[in-house]
C-alpha cells in the first residue's frame, strides 16, 4: 500500500500548481491505481489469471524488443 503523500506550498505560489504536483505525486506512489485495483474484489483465481496474462504481454514484449534491436 502507498505512503502517505505529503505537498508543501511554497510562499506565494498559485493553488493550482501545489494542486498539480500533489496529482502527479499521487501518480508517482500509484495511489489510484491501488484504489482502482481495490474497489471490486477479484476471486484468487481471476488474480491469478490476470498476472499470467500481463506476465505473458510483458515477455512478449521484450520478444519484440530484442528482435527490433538485432539481439534475437
Amino acid at each position: 500500500m502507498s505512503e502517505l503523500v505529503r505537498v508543501f506550498a511554497n510562499e506565494g505560489e498559485p493553488v493550482e500548481s501545489v494542486i498539480k504536483r500533489f496529482r502527479r505525486a499521487c501518480e508517482n506512489e500509484g495511489i489510484l491505481q491501488d484504489l482502482k485495483e481495490k474497489q471490486f474484489y477479484k476471486k484468487p483465481s481471476l488474480e491469478k489469471k490476470l498476472q499470467r496474462e500481463k506476465a505473458l504481454k510483458r515477455m512478449k514484449r521484450k520478444i519484440k524488443k530484442e528482435r527490433r534491436l538485432g539481439l534475437l
